[in-house]
């Protein structure tokens, strides 16, 4: 294969699910708000982890500083076992995590195709000799990359969009434009942020069933920010609930459920009160 990731180091041992991502004591602080406090995790490889709790609870920040848009106050991040903490953003997403945002960030002027096209240049091997040349090594990327871009757009469902330009799309096709953007970087850790939003039902199961399908097909790792419910309980194997920076719970979707502490923080009330 022409293009992939930085390699980082795997183990071989069979039946043995590596760490991918270790989070320990990670907090961060924007002058006397402390946004994330003391957050620990340790995702193991092919696992796909919900990470909920109520608006401003910290979770997009967490995924602000796995991939270094800020930087990190206290604490240490691990990715196969190498310290990220303070590598650069473009770096971290060379050695294999992507990430969609919460507010859609695609090139609204450019086209489906497009869109898709510049994220493999992340890991692109010409240089701008060769590029500006057109040498053989250049043209032989530049179909490969042509060819991956069609395959994300049928993996998506968007392959009869691929001239438009992504401005014109729905909302739900914006975020599986933004997936199979991510997935051309050719990642093993995909952090999805709230991938339902604006979705009918009919777009939320689709979109459920594709997070399954990517996940195995890419052999991914996958964390989930998702305020509709019925995605996080059918999707994840393992959720995580912040309140207010602070992990408050832990467990299987059915253990989340019936969860005082989460039901506080997402109702309001107590076992007192009700």
């Amino acid at each position: 294969m022409i293009l992939q990731a930085v390699e980082v180091e795997r183990t071989t041992e069979p039946n043995v699910r590596q760490t991918v991502l270790k989070l320990e004591h990670v907090t961060k602080k924007f002058g006397g708000l402390v946004a994330v406090s003391d957050f620990n995790v340790d995702l193991k490889e092919g696992e796909l982890l919900g990470l909920i709790g109520p608006n401003g609870a910290g979770k997009t920040t967490i995924f602000n500083l796995i991939t270094h848009v800020i930087p990190v106050t206290e604490g240490k991040i691990e990715f196969y076992g190498k310290d990220i903490t303070k590598l650069s953003t473009d770096r971290i997403i060379k050695l294999g995590i992507a990430r969609t945002f919460q507010n859609i960030r695609l090139f609204s002027n450019m086209s489906v195709k497009e869109n898709i096209m510049t994220a493999f240049h992340v890991h692109l091997k010409s240089d701008l000799f060769t590029a500006v040349a057109f040498l053989p090594k250049y043209r032989e990327e530049e179909e490969f990359i042509q060819q991956k871009t069609w395959e994300l757009m049928k993996e998506v469902g968007i392959e009869h969009l691929a001239d438009h330009k992504s401005s014109s799309l729905p909302y739900g096709l914006q975020r599986k434009l933004e997936i199979a953007r991510a997935l051309a970087t050719s990642p093993k850790l995909l952090l999805l942020d709230e991938p339902a939003a604006g979705m009918n039902p009919d777009e939320t199961l689709e979109l459920n069933q594709l997070i399954l399908r990517i996940r195995e097909r890419y052999k991914l790792t996958v964390i989930v920010i998702e305020h509709d419910m019925k995605v996080i309980m059918n999707i994840s194997e393992r959720i995580i609930v912040l309140d207010h920076g602070v992990t408050i719970a832990e467990g299987t979707p059915s253990e989340i459920q019936q969860n005082p502490l989460v039901i506080k923080a997402y109702l309001g009330v107590g076992d007192e009160d009700a």
